[in-house]
């Protein structure tokens, strides 16, 4: 039973990430009173959670899951973020690259989200 409970829980937020984030960011606005930090706490716990919308959203969507290719996308972006520290900083600090890789993913993710619910509802309509 409770175990059915939490399966909901995560598929809500997998369902409505937005609505996820919002409630991060407030909680951390709460406990911080920090605009900032709340906003990268939220960027934070939320990623993940756009990942897999997408993911899901492009089989429901177009029938296929494009799972390996957002995976070859992700590696590669990650391997441009370093190589861009690389070449600025001779240098590479991974704790930096993956800090903005993981907020790049959300902005990505974020558009694709907004992207594929927009032609969900418009295929859906047509």
């Amino acid at each position: 039973m409770i175990w059915n409970l939490i399966a909901y829980f995560i598929g809500f937020f997998i369902t409505l990430p937005v609505l996820a984030t919002v409630i991060v960011y407030v909680i951390g606005r709460k406990a911080s009173r920090q605009n900032q930090k709340a906003v990268h706490t939220a960027v934070n716990w939320t990623t993940l959670l756009y990942i897999i919308a997408v993911i899901a959203m492009f089989k429901t969507i177009f029938g296929n899951s494009y799972f390996g290719i957002i995976l070859l996308i992700m590696l590669m972006l990650f391997a441009i973020i370093v190589v861009i520290q690389w070449k600025v900083y001779t240098e590479i600090v991974f704790k930096k690259v993956l800090k903005v890789f993981w907020r790049i993913c959300f902005l990505l993710f974020l558009l694709l989200y907004c992207l594929l619910t927009l032609t969900g509802i418009i295929l859906r309509i047509f």
